[in-house]
């Protein structure tokens, strides 16, 4: 970014520019092993490697918690399938923006 003026000079300054993807979150899948919608697959979320995502069931436990998401939630909780059911989740995407929460309904 350059400036010229007739009395002042030159002067010269550099902008950074960062652009965070759109974050769009499924309200529901199915992990049922048939291919489709197995997974809790947060589009971008990848994007963002030290965010933290948070999923707790209706009375408040943590069934699931990591920093990053290089794979998506398959809704299990230690290795064991989570009945179906609705779910709350947090992600707090680490740059500070307003934490993200909602819900998401696990279909068997």
């Amino acid at each position: 970014f350059n400036v010229i003026s007739q009395t002042c000079g030159t002067s010269t300054s550099s902008v950074f520019v960062r652009v965070y993807k759109k974050i769009t979150i499924p309200n529901a899948f199915t992990p049922n092993n048939d291919g489709i919608n197995d997974l809790w697959d947060i589009d971008a979320l990848i994007t963002y490697p030290s965010c933290l995502v948070s999923v707790f069931d209706r009375n408040g436990q943590k069934v699931y918690q990591r920093i990053g998401y290089p794979k998506p939630w398959d809704g299990t909780r230690n290795g064991a399938q989570l009945p179906a059911g609705t779910y709350y989740y947090i992600i707090d995407l680490k740059n500070n923006t307003p934490k993200l929460s909602g819900w998401v309904v696990i279909i068997r």
